[in-house]
């Protein structure tokens, strides 16, 4: 049951992630999207064959798609936590697991020239804190 509403969580999270429309990942997994509408309210629980398409469509395990292989912030902490003194990295680490997108993006910075990145670096820290002073 647990793994259920995990399930239910994970594939609508992993869905907006990759900003897919019930329609859109219906289309991907081959199936209608009354199907994809059932899977994320539980009125469907998941046939085989969908958590196979499923984790094709997110590039994750069937584990990571029904919750069974969750990195904690105290599994990250005892393996990252020898490298650093601030307390929030591994915070920080589980959020790039979860976001490969913005893995993604970090990892295309780090390839940018110094000067670029300087710049990418600093218009990123004005949307942040603009955007924190407004939900204030």
């Amino acid at each position: 049951m647990r793994e259920l509403k995990t399930f239910i969580m994970n594939m609508k999270y992993y869905r907006e992630q990759n900003g897919w429309s019930q329609e859109q990942l219906a289309e991907r997994i081959n199936v209608s999207r009354p199907v994809i509408t059932r899977l994320e309210t539980g009125v469907q629980e998941p046939a085989l064959s969908y958590l196979l398409s499923l984790s094709n469509a997110f590039n994750i395990s069937i584990d990571e798609l029904i919750g069974r292989k969750q990195q904690t912030n105290d599994y990250l902490f005892e393996v990252y936590g020898d490298y650093c003194e601030e307390p929030s990295l591994p915070q920080v680490i589980d959020y790039l697991i979860k976001n490969p997108k913005m893995l993604s993006c970090l990892q295309q910075l780090l390839l940018a020239k110094p000067k670029d990145r300087k710049l990418i670096e600093e218009m990123l820290i004005t949307v942040i804190e603009k955007t924190k002073k407004l939900s204030e």
